[in-house]
């Protein structure tokens, strides 16, 4: 299989479309489950598309980029798992197809082949997380981009140009689909600083040209009416609001182990090599720094998944190649291959297909297929907590899709501020039914009696009368 990816040819572009098809067909006949994750995003579209305005209306830890795209998708075909299955392969393509042109463009190895692509494509089925359309996949084009800038920058024996401005513009595009890439601009300027001739006056520029996407958005808040919001609840929300679990820690080692090994091998053939020029070995170490930068990321991710580690995948998929493409024999590399892309896919599939519950990856996020109570089934309901699951078959009333967001207001009941927000989001969008899994809405019902005479109770449900 490497030495048919050696082959430096357009068709071998192809082959990698086709080697992704082969990828996901197993997946035609065993869909993938549903997380609760990819559930919010669905719903985030959804309720956008009901002229509900994002942070201030919809409250969500979703980039703004990343919330547009569901938009779009939702308003073309609703909340269909297939069809976010299907863009997040686009994606994905894509993706691999510019990351064999970065390698071979820049000259990153001694050889232009398609192998880095072969690998990127297998480093990116490490967990079936990946095959969502998360918004670290939609971010993780525009970090390439900003990757590949640095590097043509680094390949230039002249001062820095216009290629730094690209790098800190990229990035900020990549910060509003994914809040957790804000850190890798870091990274842009120590490599500009430490391995191109950049004076200080252009790393200034850099960074404007990273905070230009992030003020523009803001403006457009800020005409909105939603400036706020969108500061509070989304740029400078950076506390870990995720819920960590061992469990989906060990999911996370797994995912990344066989290719973190492969690719720390690949770090000592690729630096010890000898037939590199001074711009490829500076290129490399600057790819090393890139994967240290990208770690500490996953403190300030929305979502505590295998997905917040997803541009991870760019280094390690890099010295995965690096470690192939070093090998002197034939036949051994291949049977390494083979061996690297057989456990990556078992796992892979075992994680998203097995009906054993312990050998289930990311099973506390699952979304359960349970029978709907006939009381709210075609009923538009809020729970209070974070049992989103019940949203899969019915409808969602008011923006409170993040309970994280939604407690600030629900857990402060003697809050003025907190009072206003919940009676402005439940008149415009008025639940038919209110799960009260929190039973926080007593005291809420206390302080706005207005609201609590359209219910009536039973148990921990209020019904709308």
């Amino acid at each position: 299989m490497l030495t048919l990816f050696r082959i430096n040819s357009v068709i071998m572009a192809v082959c990698l479309l086709g080697v992704l098809v082969l990828i996901k067909l197993p997946f035609a006949t065993f869909p993938l489950p549903l997380l609760s994750s990819e559930l919010e995003r669905m719903l985030v579209g959804e309720k956008m598309n009901l002229n509900l305005k994002l942070y201030s209306e919809v409250f969500t830890e979703i980039g703004p980029l990343s919330a547009f795209f569901y938009k779009v998708i939702n308003l073309f075909f609703g909340k269909s798992k297939i069809a976010y299955e299907i863009l997040a392969a686009v994606f994905l393509i894509l993706q691999t197809w510019f990351f064999v042109y970065m390698i071979n463009k820049r000259n990153l190895l001694n050889e232009k082949n398609y192998i880095s692509g072969l690998v990127f494509l297998i480093v990116c089925h490490a967990s079936f997380e990946f095959a969502k359309l998360t918004p670290a996949l939609m971010a993780n084009f525009f970090v390439l981009l900003s990757l590949n800038a640095v590097l043509r920058q680094l390949e230039k024996r002249e001062n820095a140009g216009e290629d730094v401005l690209e790098a800190g513009l990229f990035l900020g595009v990549a910060t509003l689909f994914d809040i957790s890439n804000v850190l890798l601009i870091i990274w842009v300027l120590a490599a500009l600083f430490f391995y191109t001739r950049t004076s200080v006056r252009q790393i200034v520029m850099v960074v404007l040209a990273f905070c230009l996407p992030l003020f523009l958005a803001y403006l457009y808040y800020y005409f909105n009416g939603q400036s706020e919001a969108f500061l509070e609840l989304w740029l400078f929300n950076l506390s870990p609001n995720f819920k960590f679990s061992w469990l989906v820690l060990k999911d996370i080692v797994l995912a990344y182990l066989v290719p973190f090994v492969i690719g720390t091998f690949g770090i000592f053939r690729i630096f010890r090599g000898t037939r590199y020029n001074n711009f490829q070995n500076r290129s490399h170490q600057i790819l090393l720094l890139f994967g240290l930068f990208i770690i500490p990321t996953v403190f300030i991710a929305n979502e505590f998944y295998p997905s917040a580690l997803f541009t991870m995948c760019i280094p390690i998929a890099f010295f995965c190649t690096g470690f192939f493409v070093h090998q002197k024999k034939m036949i051994i590399p291949e049977l390494m291959f083979l061996a690297f892309l057989a456990i990556i896919l078992l796992q892979m599939y075992f994680g998203a297909l097995s009906k054993d519950k312990n050998g289930q990856a990311l099973k506390s996020y699952r979304v359960n297929t349970t029978k709907i109570d006939p009381n709210i089934e075609g009923k538009r309901i809020f729970i209070t907590g974070e049992q989103v699951e019940t949203y899969k078959n019915t409808s969602i009333a008011t923006g409170y899709l993040s309970w994280n967001l939604a407690r600030r207001d629900f857990e402060n009941p003697n809050n003025f501020m907190s009072l206003v927000s919940i009676n402005n989001n439940f008149s415009k969008d008025l639940p038919q039914v209110i799960i009260d899994e929190k039973n926080v809405m007593p005291p809420i019902f206390k302080n706005l009696p207005d609201l609590a005479r359209k219910y009536r109770k039973e148990k921990n449900r209020y019904f709308l009368n």
